[in-house]
């Protein structure tokens, strides 16, 4: 290969940052203090698996991420909220917030407000920076199980035990209106445009509530509680999770259900789409977390490493990371596949995941030099393509090659000539890690971690 006229070569993209080790918040700085550690979770380090954050202060019933996708807020049965950096992995700071469990958590769409739904049946608003609190808002006559804010920044919605959904002015807190119900809410949602409301109840049904005009309808077809409801990023399709053990898809507008998504073999009590839309995660009292391909309702992976019912799921919108809150005290993040709407052909199986090893700087850079060399060395034409080839590639302890994953259309088409598909193999070991190689038409080749 090194006798071509043209010379692949490694990526700046080689340079490493922040390690995350696998205990606790151990965050070594030990190379640049400027990066942050979201670019380890892209990396495929914790291939279907997580880096933890451990609580210590109760089960953790709600997680919420910032839009920037700097910040996480958590909230417990002993009424706490933390604040932890996503950058540096620091605790910033610990509220205690309500005397009553936190069920409920939600971040206002300019990153300044958290609020917090509690069994003391109260919602308080805190400013996200400071930790101070701003407001409280009082009209429940029970727990409040859920909240949500409206995407347009100027409503809250909280559904309660106290069989009323209540819709607020969330500039100032006060009541704008109480939507009756026949039995305990237990989710609400929004729609994109701040037009629609969507509230789960325990008997199963789902209301879809026009704010404009007062007027609702009603889902049914959940034969346990509603627990969690969602709407996707294009306002087209509801998902709600079930204590039925199923997450239903619907085009609410006509009542259909798209789909009915089984395998989970407890109740669903949390879902959450992708950014993208292309995906949905579901969080089960069977301590697994199921990722979804949203146009075929096909289950992709499960990622199972906690040891306690997950109560709480939520996409970044910046960065390829799923987090969960869950009653084993812990929140961990999962790198997700990016973007998971370019997958070819083969979406990824599904995985009983067991925690990967983490690995040092030098350890990585060994591995990513051995999968440059590994396909140095298999490629022996010159490139017929015109854009650039993107895939994913898992490598064993060894830094061996054991699968290959194109990302985009033409690496599909021109697998055969860079020869990457001989590097496929039969099942995967239990620790395996992923990177990212790209090349490129000018004769480049880019091996990064994923």
């Amino acid at each position: 290969m090194r006798s071509k006229a043209f010379k692949w070569k490694v990526s700046a993209a080689l340079t490493l940052t922040a390690v995350v080790t696998a205990a606790g918040l151990g965050w070594s700085r030990s190379l640049s203090e400027s990066e942050t550690t979201l670019s380890q979770f892209k990396s495929g380090l914790f291939t279907r698996s997580s880096s933890s954050f451990k609580e210590n202060s109760g089960w953790i019933y709600a997680i919420a991420l910032s839009p920037d996708g700097k910040t996480l807020a958590s909230g417990s049965y002993r009424g706490l909220i933390k604040i932890w950096s996503l950058q540096t992995g620091e605790l910033l700071y610990t509220l205690k917030a309500h005397t009553d469990a936190i069920e409920s958590l939600a971040i206002s769409p300019d990153g300044n407000v958290l609020a917090s739904g509690s069994w003391d049946n109260r919602i308080k608003l805190w400013n996200l920076k400071t930790g101070i609190l701003i407001n409280t808002l009082k009209g429940h006559a029970d727990d409040v199980q859920a909240i949500s804010i409206s995407p347009d920044g100027r409503l809250l919605a909280s559904g309660s035990t106290d069989k009323t959904v209540k819709v607020w002015n969330f500039s100032d807190g006060k009541l704008l209106g109480t939507l009756p119900d026949t039995d305990w809410i237990q989710s609400v949602a929004f729609s994109p445009d701040s037009k629609i409301l969507a509230s789960g109840s325990e008997n199963g049904t789902i209301k879809i509530w026009w704010l404009d005009d007062g007027g609702n309808y009603t889902l049914t077809g959940h034969s346990g509680s509603a627990n969690s409801v969602a709407f996707s990023p294009d306002g087209k399709t509801l998902a709600s999770g079930s204590a039925d053990k199923t997450v239903k898809l619907w085009q609410f507008t006509k009542g259909k259900v798209l789909h009915t998504l089984t395998g989970h073999s407890g109740p669903v009590l949390s879902v959450a789409f992708s950014q993208d839309g292309q995906a949905l995660a579901s969080g089960s009292y069977d301590k697994t977390i199921k990722l979804w391909k949203l146009t075929t309702g096909e289950l992709m992976t499960t990622f199972a490493a906690h040891s306690k019912p997950v109560w709480s799921v939520a996409f970044s919108s910046q960065n390829p990371v799923l987090a969960s809150g869950s009653a084993d005290e812990t929140i961990k993040l999962w790198p997700v596949p990016v973007p998971i709407a370019t997958q070819v052909n083969s979406p990824a199986p599904e995985v009983e995941a067991a925690p990967s090893e983490i690995l040092s700087p030098g350890e990585i850079a060994q591995l990513n030099r051995k999968v440059y060399d590994q396909i140095d060395k298999s490629w022996r034409s010159t490139p017929t393509f015109k854009t650039s080839l993107v895939y994913r590639v898992a490598v064993n302890e060894k830094g061996v090659i054991i699968d290959c994953q194109p990302l985009n259309q033409a690496a599909g088409d021109f697998i055969q000539e860079v020869s990457l598909s001989s590097f496929r193999q039969a099942g995967k070991p239990q620790h395996f890690y992923q990177f990212k190689v790209v090349l490129k038409p000018s004769g480049v080749l880019e091996v990064s971690p994923w």
